[in-house]
């Protein structure tokens, strides 16, 4: 089977990259870190270039994470596409915003007396801050429904993390008003889709961190010189960057293997997202601390800008999200 991009998808690809460049230079995403600023255009702009078009299939938005995350943007894309946009989709509603899932059946419940309201807290959402709706998944008489909720029903208190361009929050509900998105019915069929399509975009985004390391990596390994030569010619750094290029090229493989799965073509679809889930990060932690150490001291500055690639990838390795963890899934079917 040919997990190639078409033509189409490789122009898609180039737009997305172009797009980011100019829009998302490294010294704004600096910026954004530090100071936490989101400018709502950008999120327009992303919409007119059509990363929130019903059109596009899995694939596509693999290659459009990839590229958010060679760009580190800054925007909750990932999580909105990844596991919010099919929800508006579904019930034939436009998306309000950037969205996150609230997957919270476990420690919330929906109450209809007359309008729904939900109560109960939720740990761990990603981004609940920047929405402008919250897709809570939440336990009601008939069973497990997701909602929206607007953000300023709730209470949501953000946490410092490693990563200052996504952070957790813990969301607080309280008879929250909330409308009806998908009945138990539709919900059993879509929040299992919607944790491995998020965990697909999670590990495509991980290949373009790995990637955005290796390019800093081999650049530099190009221009800085040691005993009058690059340092890219010495084997103790070349072998490092052709150990990190192989995991990622890897990662990639399964990465994309894991999108076509879920476009309807191939089985398997829990067993290729956990194989990438597992693979994406691991390339992206590898890919950014080699390039930490061909880097050197310049590395260690905060100007240089490589530490928010790795925080993103530490982050990336921590979360892994599929329907059930991805080891078990690995362990399951190696032992089965």
């Amino acid at each position: 089977m040919d997990f190639a991009p078409t033509a189409a998808q490789r122009d898609l690809a180039d737009a997305a990259r172009r797009h980011l460049g100019d829009r998302f230079p490294p010294a704004r995403v600096a910026a954004t870190a530090d100071h936490g600023l989101l400018d709502p255009q950008d999120w327009a702009a992303l919409d007119r270039q059509g990363w929130l078009d019903a059109e596009l299939g899995p694939v596509d938005l693999a290659l459009l994470a990839e590229e958010s995350g060679r760009a580190l943007l800054p925007q909750p894309w990932v999580g909105t596409a990844g596991s919010a946009l099919p929800v508006y989709q579904s019930a034939g509603l436009p998306l309000p915003g950037p969205a996150t899932l609230v997957d919270s059946s476990d420690t919330c419940a929906a109450h209809e007396s007359p309008d729904w309201r939900i109560s109960g807290s939720a740990p761990g959402v990603v981004d609940a801050h920047l929405a402008t709706e919250l897709v809570v998944a939440a336990t009601t008489r008939q069973g497990v429904a997701l909602f929206g909720v607007a953000p300023s029903e709730v209470a949501v208190a953000v946490r410092d993390d490693i990563d200052p361009l996504r952070r957790y929050a813990t969301v607080r509900m309280l008879h929250a008003p909330a409308r009806l998105l998908a009945d138990p019915r539709r919900t059993a069929e879509l929040l299992p889709a919607l944790r491995l399509r998020s965990a697909m975009l999670l590990a495509c985004e991980a290949v373009g961190v790995a990637d955005g390391a290796l390019a800093e990596a081999v650049r530099y390994a190009g221009i800085r010189t040691q005993f009058g030569r690059p340092i890219g010619s010495f084997q103790a750094v070349a072998h490092q960057l052709a150990e990190a290029y192989a995991e990622i090229e890897t990662a990639r493989s399964l990465a994309y293997r894991a999108a076509v799965t879920l476009n309807g073509v191939g089985v398997g679809a829990v067993e290729a997202v956990a194989c990438a889930a597992v693979a994406g990060p691991r390339a992206a932690v590898l890919a950014c601390e080699v390039a930490l150490q061909v880097c050197g001291g310049i590395a260690m500055t905060w100007e240089f800008g490589l530490h928010l690639r790795y925080r993103r990838a530490l982050w990336l390795d921590a979360h892994r999200v599929t329907s059930v963890p991805p080891h078990d899934v690995l362990a399951a079917l190696l032992l089965s």
